[in-house]
């Protein structure tokens, strides 16, 4: 674990094991530990990297910064990865996974660093632009983190009702105590310039019919912002696309089933060329 410096900031990661690298890009308003339960069962078998991106959890924003693209943060991820000796071996291919907002992110990343790539995962997300209502709801709570009256314990009041199966609810509260910790901790500067670059994000859709690698699009069973019904087309229209839903989740598998979603991804990773 550390910070590295990129474009006069510094990032936070989180980094353990040897192998295959797997890149891990958390969700709004996330940071790096909602994947610590997913890489405590994968590090034996690949490299796990979970960044805290630009603004969120330990990383930095730069001072008057105020909108964060989902390029800018897959840019992010690309300049970060030499830091970590990353891409000095010839033929050496990451596989990158993004949850939620972090779909958005890698989708970018696939769009500009495609051959960086042996594969990519799409984990409760989505490839369409945001409605003018949900665009403009962004803006709203951007405005008001910005001008202090909005706090981000009222941003997890609302979140969290909607994010977790009904079994995670009643069977692991402290999974739910935990990530309220995590969106109250982080920083408003950061969350509300994530939340404007999600308002301004283009539609991907089309780009999944255009890669040539295997793309896994994972999702919760019970997952409220993107169901089972909007995540399987999106595999259906990848090249090479393969879907596996998660049992008994909502719309954070990694941390409400982390061994079932770990070792579907295990399970996956060793299907790829090599």
């Amino acid at each position: 674990m550390g910070h590295y410096k990129i474009d006069n900031i510094n990032l936070f990661i989180s980094e353990r094991g040897t192998g295959q690298l797997i890149v891990f890009v958390h969700g709004f308003p996330f940071d790096h530990t909602i994947w610590d339960r997913t890489c405590n069962v994968l590090q034996n078998d690949f490299r796990v990297i979970a960044p805290d991106l630009r603004g969120l959890g330990q990383s930095e924003l730069p001072d008057g910064w105020n909108i964060t693209p989902m390029e800018q943060f897959a840019d992010d991820l690309h300049f970060l990865l030499p830091r970590l000796g990353i891409g000095e071996k010839r033929g050496e291919k990451i596989v990158i996974c993004g949850l939620s907002m972090g779909g958005y992110i890698v989708m970018q990343y696939a769009r500009k660093y495609r051959n960086e790539l042996a594969g990519l995962v799409l984990c409760n997300t989505k490839t369409i632009t945001d409605s003018p209502a949900v665009a403009e709801n962004r803006r709203k709570q951007a405005a008001g983190l910005i001008d202090g009256t909005l706090e981000l314990r009222s941003i997890a009041d609302a979140m969290i009702p909607k994010l977790f199966a009904e079994t995670t609810s009643k069977e692991k509260p402290e999974i739910i105590q935990e990530l309220r910790a995590v969106i109250e901790s982080n920083q408003p500067a950061g969350v509300a310039a994530a939340a404007l670059g999600m308002a301004e994000r283009l539609d991907t859709t089309e780009l999944l019919g255009e890669l040539e690698i295997p793309v896994l699009v994972i999702c919760g069973s019970e997952d409220q912002f993107s169901p089972p019904s909007e995540m399987k087309p999106l595999a259906e229209k990848a090249k090479h696309g393969t879907f596996a839903e998660i049992p008994n989740t909502g719309h954070l598998p990694p941390l409400e089933q982390p061994e079932l979603f770990a070792n579907t991804l295990k399970k996956w990773i060793h299907s790829l060329p090599q």
